[in-house]
């Protein structure tokens, strides 16, 4: 692996899908010896069989893993340096809590169908190995759209751009063209933000809801999402890649935050940032309307070290 570039695994720097399925799991408490290897050539081998099935579908199956699943599964390789369990944070009435999970499966395509039938047979390829925990179905909604109506992603890097601030780089040859992710699923409060005003919102959100412009400097408050978000380091904006999608019905929706990074620094430093409210006690005010249920932390191998366990 010293002589080449470590590919990526397809679905980190790919744009997001009309359909994407989030899959989390926890490991069984004795996994077999060879379990990574299992897993490895189930998410290749299913990949590949049902992107066949229409490769216009662009099926991309992403496979990552936590601190608690490397430790027991990858004994034999060095864990990523950076990679740690989702720490809680609370500040006020706001919490983003940590959660269970050992494996992660995104399944990204232009096919509902065909994410479902990746899914089944993860599950049942994986069920001496993994229990699924939680299957969210993500979709994308209008033009982009949130639940709660605001056009989400717009500032995500693109091209190279993207890849430099999601993969890691050949500084750490042993992880290079892996990625970081956190993972938290918010459910709306969907009464309390449909009784503001539509300039109240924007103020919230930081851009304009019918058109998506950034709102100037001047109006925007210091609470505002995108300005609480936002990740800067001597001055420069820290990049990282979103993949979320809105998931869930009229009963109960939100949004999946898929957050993409060549350090998870970049993810804590946003979410601290948006959480904890600073000497002005200004926080993101968005979340005074979305609850965050979940919080994983994620390493995305790269897939030539995928390719490794692959037969």
């Amino acid at each position: 692996m010293t002589h080449h570039a470590a590919h990526a695994q397809p679905g980190v720097l790919s744009d997001p899908t009309t359909f994407a399925e989030y899959l989390t799991f926890t490991l069984v408490d004795t996994p077999p010896a060879n379990a990574f290897a299992d897993v490895a050539g189930s998410i290749v081998g299913i990949e590949k069989s049902i992107r066949q099935k229409d490769p216009t579908s662009n099926l991309t199956m992403t496979l990552g893993v936590s601190h608690n699943g490397w430790s027991r599964l990858l004994t034999d390789h060095e864990m990523p340096g950076e990679l740690a369990p989702f720490q809680a944070m609370s500040d006020g009435d706001r919490t983003f809590p940590s959660t269970a999970g050992d494996l992660f499966c995104m399944i990204k395509s232009e096919r509902m169908d065909l994410n479902y039938q990746a899914a089944k047979y993860l599950k049942q390829a994986l069920s001496g190995v993994a229990e699924l925990i939680e299957d969210i179905q993500g979709f994308k909604y209008l033009d982009n759209r949130d639940m709660i109506d605001f056009v989400d992603g717009t500032e995500n890097p693109i091209d190279d751009e993207r890849a430099a601030a999601v993969l890691v780089g050949h500084e750490q040859p042993l992880v290079s063209g892996g990625s970081y992710l956190t993972v938290q699923r918010y459910v709306d409060r969907e009464e309390l933000w449909d009784a503001q005003t539509t300039e109240d919102q924007e103020k919230t959100v930081g851009r304009t809801k019918m058109d998506n412009v950034e709102l100037d400097d001047d109006v925007k408050p210091a609470w505002a999402h995108n300005a609480k978000s936002k990740v800067e380091e001597n001055g420069e904006e820290v990049m990282m890649f979103r993949q979320n999608r809105p998931f869930g019905n009229a009963m109960e929706h939100g949004t999946m935050f898929v957050g993409f990074a060549r350090s998870p620094e970049v993810l804590t430093t946003a979410l601290r940032q948006m959480i904890i409210a600073d000497d002005n006690g200004d926080y993101d005010r968005l979340l005074d309307f979305v609850e965050a249920v979940t919080g994983t932390n994620y390493f995305i191998p790269s897939r030539t070290f995928l390719d490794q366990f692959v037969g």
